[in-house]
C-alpha cells in the first residue's frame, strides 16, 4: 500500500523540529517546500522545492508541482501559516482556512472576535503611536502588558508598571522579530492577567476540538515573558480549572472559525477565571509536542498529519508520565566559546539533552535577543517533583564558556 503524501511548508530549526521530521518520515512519503535547499532535513525527504515563503503565488506554484492525488499540506511555522493556508485553499487542499489562520495570527482580531462571541474579556486597546499606548495604559490601569499584534514565543512582550515605561515598551514590541504584520498595524496594550500561565494543545477535525495535553509555562527575565521551560502532561480533566479551560478553549476555536489542525492555546489562570492569551493555529514550539509524546504516548505531529489528510487522529494515551522541558541560558551577554551537555543524557530520567548553539554564536539576554539559549534538557518522571529531582541532577552537567562582549572570559 502506497504511503500517504505529506507536504511540509517551512521547517524550523533542527534542534526544535528534527523530532517532527523523524516522526513523519517514518510513516509518510514526505516532501517539503523550503526557503533554501535542505541540509539536515534532506535525509527525511523524498522531494522538495524552494520558494519565497512570503509570496502566496510562489508557494501556490511550488505546492502545485509537489502535489499529487491525495497529497496533504502541513506547516508548523508560525510565520508562514497564513500563506500556507491561502495556497492550500487555492489548490483545494485540506487545511485550516486562510480566514481562520489570519484570525489566529492577528492578536487584535482575535481579541475582537472573542469579545463579539461573549467570551471572558481581556481589556485591551490598539496603539499606533507611543502616545496612544500611554493613553490606553492610563485607561486600563497599571500594570499593563504591551506586545506585538502578531507574535510567537512571547517575543517583544513586556509588563509595564508605570507611565514612564510605556514608550520604551511600545518601541520594543514594534521591533520584535516575529511581529510579521506590516508596520503601521499597531501594537496591543492589554490589562495584566494575574495567575499562572498554561498552554493547551488540541486536535481539531471538522470543528470538533479534542484537548490532548497541557503544559505549565515557566517564565523568566521579568518584566519580559521569556519562556524558560514547560511542565507537560496529558489532559485528564481532573484539575480544578479543567472544565472552565476546556469550555474557553473550545469556544475560542469556534469564535475564530478554526475547523481543522493541531492548535496551541495559551491561557492565564487568573483570580477571575481563565482568560485566553492567544490561540495559535499550529503545533506548539519549544519541543512541547515531543515532551507531550514522552509523557502520554500521543504523537501530535502525526495527529497533525492525520488531520491534514482528513483522517481522525489516534489520541489514545499509552503513558501517564510528566515531562519537563528546561532551557539553559548564558549568565550574561557574550560570545559562546564552548558549550556541552556532558553526561546529562546518560542520567536516569533524562529523556533528551542537546546543545542549541555552536561556538562562535553570540547570545544577548532578553529582551535584546529572542530565545538566547545554550542547551535544553527534558526530564520524565511520575510527577512534577520527580522532574525537579531529575533536572537538579542533570543541570550541573551542562557547562559553557561565554566570553563577554567586552572581551573578559565568562563562565
Amino acid at each position: 500500500m502506497q504511503q500517504a503524501h505529506i507536504i511540509l511548508v517551512g521547517s524550523g530549526g533542527q534542534p526544535y523540529r528534527d523530532y517532527a521530521f523523524r516522526s513523519l518520515a517514518g510513516r509518510y512519503r514526505l516532501s517539503a517546500l523550503l526557503p533554501a535547499d535542505p541540509t539536515w532535513q534532506q535525509p527525511h525527504l523524498q522531494d522538495w522545492r524552494t520558494a519565497d515563503l512570503t509570496d502566496p503565488d510562489a508557494v501556490t506554484g511550488a505546492l502545485k508541482e509537489l502535489a499529487d492525488d491525495g497529497s496533504a499540506v502541513l506547516t508548523w511555522d508560525e510565520t508562514v501559516l497564513e500563506v500556507t493556508a491561502e495556497a492550500a485553499g487555492r489548490l483545494g487542499l485540506h487545511h485550516m482556512s486562510a480566514r481562520s489562520a489570519q484570525r489566529c495570527r492577528d492578536k487584535y482580531l482575535t481579541r475582537r472576535l472573542l469579545d463579539e462571541a461573549g467570551l471572558p474579556a481581556v481589556r485591551h486597546g490598539l496603539a499606533h503611536t507611543a502616545r496612544e499606548a500611554e493613553g490606553i495604559a492610563a485607561r486600563l490601569g497599571f500594570p499593563v502588558v504591551v506586545k506585538p499584534r502578531a507574535l510567537a514565543g512571547s517575543v517583544g512582550v513586556v509588563r509595564v508598571e508605570e507611565p514612564a515605561a510605556v514608550a520604551a515598551a511600545f518601541e520594543l514590541a514594534g521591533g520584535a522579530g516575529y511581529a510579521t504584520l506590516p508596520n503601521g498595524h499597531g501594537i496591543l496594550v492589554e490589562e495584566f492577567l494575574d495567575g499562572p500561565e498554561i498552554s493547551v494543545d488540541s486536535a481539531v477535525l471538522d470543528g470538533e476540538v479534542s484537548c490532548v495535553q497541557v503544559a505549565a509555562k515557566r517564565l523568566g527575565y521579568a518584566p519580559h515573558f521569556e519562556e524558560t521551560g514547560h511542565l507537560v502532561k496529558g489532559w485528564d480533566g481532573t484539575e480544578p480549572w479543567a472544565d472552565e479551560v476546556h469550555a474557553l478553549v473550545t469556544a475560542a476555536h469556534t469564535a475564530l472559525g478554526v475547523e481543522a489542525g493541531v492548535t496551541h492555546a495559551e491561557v492565564r489562570l487568573t483570580s477571575r477565571g481563565p482568560r485566553l492569551v492567544e490561540l495559535n493555529g499550529r503545533l506548539g514550539g519549544d519541543l512541547i509536542p515531543y515532551a507531550g509524546q514522552l509523557a502520554t504516548g500521543v504523537d501530535l505531529v502525526r495527529a497533525a498529519a492525520a488531520v491534514a489528510l482528513r483522517e481522525r487522529p489516534d489520541l489514545t494515551p499509552t503513558r501517564a508520565l510528566t515531562t519537563e522541558v528546561r532551557f539553559v541560558y548564558p549568565p550574561h551577554d557574550g560570545r559562546v566559546a564552548a558549550v556541552s551537555v556532558g553526561r546529562a543524557a546518560e542520567l536516569p530520567g533524562v529523556a533528551h539533552a542537546a546543545t542549541l548553539v555552536a561556538p562562535g554564536d553570540t547570545l544577548l539576554l532578553p529582551p535584546r535577543q529572542p530565545i538566547p539559549r545554550l542547551a535544553v534538557l527534558i526530564a520524565e518522571a511520575a510527577d512534577e517533583a520527580g522532574c525537579a529531582e531529575v533536572l537538579a541532577r542533570a543541570l550541573p552537567e551542562v557547562t559553557s564558556e561565554v566570553v563577554p562582549l567586552t572581551g573578559e572570559p565568562g563562565r
